[in-house]
């Protein structure tokens, strides 16, 4: 087999994108994949009513929707389809296979979370898998548990797999299920870990948990606010201005990201914006406190808040170094982590104090 690296001049293939919608019920998952996906189509074709592919586990919930959505193209998939029973990792390869023969711009899975959970999904075959290893005896199946996962984890990375390298588009829908919090108000915090790996977002998916990280982009819905990005869990800097937590996507959403996949987006000086502020934090507070008040940076501003908690946390860290680094005695004491958040938190505090002041300003 020959081997042959293609200089980057010569590869002006599309790129595809793989988008993750994840929330509980009520969040807006189903029309807010088709919205996007309706502009995802549309930039691909080069034309209105572009088809979108829709592949229903959940009872035909999608055609709900089929008069705002003509151009959807249905795919019943029935936990029970003739002889093949279930939703296991080789009829869903065989589903986007057959997508991409139809030619289709963009498919929507909804709910992919029956991949995982539902008859035939991941969790049910490693569980008869298990039974089949311990013959119904309870006593082992701790001892086997792993063994059934390996027979099992290879089937389901071979779809994902599969996603990973499809040559259409897809959106996946994921349910998610509410984790249990421990303290209150601003302190709140999940109570155990979960997929996410972040404290701060209350939603678990029901799916695999590297599946997210798979994505081009990874959101989690929120009943609060449908149809919004609120919970970023991989937003590419591309990305991360078309989405707004105070916004819900849209088709302006999908066409802007085929347009950044066709190489014809904005994107790249987007993430150079993003990528010089960061530089600028890292000097510290009064560093990144000029440079926000700056003219040259004042029309960047709505997408600098994109990061802007990043941005801050950057500076302070800068602050809290610096002040460590100037002491007068280089054979002092080194700081306690407690005194180093401390330094962080008051470097945060003027950052905050220095932002509201600014907005008040505009």
């Amino acid at each position: 087999m020959s081997i042959r690296f293609i200089p980057v001049a010569e590869i002006n293939d599309p790129l595809t994108l793989a988008i993750g919608l994840s929330g509980g019920s009520g969040t807006g998952k189903t029309y807010t994949a088709l919205l996007i996906a309706r502009g995802i189509a549309e930039v691909k074709l080069g034309r209105k009513g572009a088809p979108i592919g829709y592949v229903d586990t959940e009872n035909r919930r999608a055609l709900h929707y089929k008069t705002s959505f003509p151009e959807m193209v249905h795919f019943d998939m029935k936990a029970v389809d003739g002889n093949e029973i279930g939703f296991g990792p080789e009829r869903w390869i065989e589903v986007l296979d057959a997508a991409e023969a139809a030619n289709l711009p963009v498919v929507i899975l909804d709910s992919f979370s029956h991949a995982w959970e539902g008859v035939g999904g991941v969790l049910d075959i490693q569980a008869q898998t298990l039974d089949r290893m311990t013959g119904g005896d309870d006593s082992l199946k701790n001892k086997r548990s792993q063994l059934a996962w390996a027979d099992v984890k290879p089937r389901y990375r071979r779809l994902i797999d599969r996603i990973v390298r499809a040559k259409c588009d897809i959106i996946i829908c994921t349910r998610a299920k509410p984790v249990m919090q421990e303290g209150f108000g601003a302190k709140a915090k999940n109570a155990r870990s979960t997929k996410t790996r972040r404290a701060d977002v209350p939603w678990d998916p029901a799916s695999d948990g590297d599946l997210m990280f798979e994505m081009t982009t990874m959101v989690i819905l929120d009943p609060s606010a449908p149809g919004c990005p609120v919970y970023q869990i991989k937003v590419a800097d591309q990305f991360k201005g078309l989405l707004d937590v105070r916004r819900p996507m849209g088709e302006d959403t999908g066409r802007a990201m085929a347009e950044w996949a066709k190489g014809q987006g904005d994107a790249a000086a987007q993430k150079a914006i993003l990528d010089a502020a960061r530089d600028v934090a890292r000097k510290g507070t009064d560093a990144f406190t000029a440079y926000w008040n700056s003219d040259e940076v004042r029309a960047n501003r709505p997408l600098l808040r994109t990061i802007i908690e990043s941005l801050k946390e950057l500076a302070a860290s800068a602050d809290a170094d610096a002040g460590e680094a100037d002491s007068d005695d280089p054979f002092g004491t080194t700081p306690t982590p407690e005194q180093l958040a401390a330094a962080e938190a008051e470097a945060l505090a003027a950052i905050r104090e220095s932002d509201d002041q600014a907005q008040a300003a505009e």
